[in-house]
C-alpha cells in the first residue's frame, strides 16, 4: 500500500469513528485534513485515460510537475480562490439508437482530482447514515413486478404524479407495461380480454425472458441485450483497427483483458451462447484487421488459427449465477 493511502485511510477512519459516535454532531471544518498526501492519493484514484476537459491538459502533462501542480491546487482550494472551470460538453451515441445522442459533461483533470479529494472527505461521514444493506440511491432505471394487472396499471398511473412532486419525470417512451408471465397461451386478464403475447424487457444490459429449465420449470433467464452486444463488438472492431500495427503479443494481452472484462459483467448462468458469439466476433475482428496490416492481405484462416494456438483468446467463463424466479410446470 502506498504511504499516501495509509495516511488517508487513517484519517478517514478517524472521521468515520467521530461520525458514528456522535450522529447529531455537525462537522464545521474538514479542510484541514486535506494536505498534499491527500491530493496525491486523490490523484492516484482519479481515472487517467479519460477525455480531456476544456483546458486540454492530459494526465501525462499534469504528471510532469505533479507535486507542484497538486500543491498549487491545494493552496487555491484552502484559500477559497479555486474556481471550477467550465465543463466540456460532448455528445455520445444514445443506447439503442443509431441517430440519437445524449450530452455528457467532461470536467478538467484537475477538477476531477479535487472532486475526488472532497468525496474522500465526505464519504466516511455519510456512510454512517446508511444501513449495511442500503445502496446504487437514484433510480435511473427500475422494474416493478406485479401478479395482478390491475395493480400494475394503478402504479403506472400514480408513479408519474409521485415523481412530479420531486421535480422528476418518467421517460415517456421507455416507461411501459410488459406482459411477463411464464405460461402460454395467456389467460384472460381482469378485464376479460385476452392478454398480449409474452414480452421481454431489457435492464442493465440484459434481456430478461422466460424459458424452461432442464427440470421443466419456468425460470427467468438473462442474455446479453442486442444493442449492448452490437456496441461491444463495434468497440472491439475499432480497437483492432486502431492498434493493428502493435506487436501480436501486445494485441493479444489487451484483447484478453477486454474479454475478461466482458465475461466479468455478462458471464451469468444461461448466457453462454451470447458469450461464445462474442468470443467468435472478437476473433473475427482480430483476424480481419491483422489481414489489413499491409497490402499483402495474406492472413488466411490457417495462419490465424496458428496464431491462436500460440496466443489463445480467453475462453468463455461464467462468473456468477443469476437470481431466478421459478414456476412449476
Amino acid at each position: 500500500m502506498h504511504r499516501n493511502s495509509t495516511s488517508v485511510s487513517t484519517k478517514q477512519k478517524r472521521i468515520a469513528t467521530l461520525a458514528k459516535q456522535s450522529p447529531q454532531m455537525a462537522f464545521t471544518s474538514l479542510v484541514y485534513l486535506m494536505d498534499l498526501d491527500w491530493l496525491k492519493e486523490a490523484y492516484r484514484r482519479t481515472r487517467k485515460d479519460g477525455a480531456v476537459g476544456v483546458d486540454g491538459v492530459t494526465a501525462a502533462e499534469y504528471e510532469q510537475e505533479l507535486e507542484g501542480n497538486l500543491q498549487n491546487l491545494l493552496d487555491r482550494a484552502k484559500s477559497g480562490t479555486y474556481r471550477a472551470p467550465p465543463v466540456r460538453r460532448v455528445h455520445i451515441p444514445k443506447g439503442g439508437s443509431t441517430t440519437e445522442t445524449r450530452p455528457i459533461g467532461i470536467p478538467t483533470l484537475e477538477d476531477k482530482i479535487l472532486q475526488r479529494a472532497v468525496v474522500m472527505l465526505l464519504e466516511p461521514i455519510y456512510e454512517q447514515d446508511f444501513l449495511d444493506c442500503s445502496y446504487i440511491r437514484f433510480a435511473d432505471d427500475f422494474v416493478s413486478g406485479f401478479r395482478d394487472a390491475r395493480d400494475a396499471r394503478r402504479v403506472m398511473e400514480v408513479v408519474p404524479k409521485r415523481f412530479g412532486k420531486y421535480g422528476l419525470t418518467i421517460h415517456p417512451t421507455k416507461s411501459r407495461l410488459v406482459p411477463f408471465r411464464p405460461s402460454s397461451p395467456w389467460a384472460n386478464d381482469d378485464r376479460g380480454e385476452p392478454d398480449e403475447p409474452a414480452g421481454t424487457f431489457d435492464l442493465l444490459g440484459f434481456t430478461h425472458y422466460w424459458a424452461r429449465s432442464r427440470n421443466g420449470y419456468w425460470v427467468v433467464k438473462l442474455k446479453t441485450a442486442t444493442d449492448r452486444f452490437t456496441r461491444a463488438v463495434r468497440s472491439i472492431d475499432h480497437w483492432c483497427r486502431d492498434n493493428r500495427h502493435l506487436p501480436i503479443d501486445q494485441q493479444h494481452q489487451k484483447l484478453n483483458e477486454k474479454l475478461l472484462g466482458h465475461y466479468a459483467y455478462y458471464g451469468v448462468t444461461g448466457n453462454s451462447r451470447a458469450l461464445t458469439r462474442f468470443l467468435h466476433e472478437v476473433g473475427a475482428c482480430w483476424r480481419r484487421w491483422l489481414n489489413r496490416r499491409n497490402n499483402i492481405r495474406s492472413m488466411t484462416w490457417e495462419k490465424f488459427l496458428a496464431i491462436l494456438r500460440r496466443y489463445p483468446l480467453a475462453p468463455v467463463r461464467t462468473v456468477r449465477s443469476t437470481l431466478r424466479y421459478a414456476a412449476k410446470p
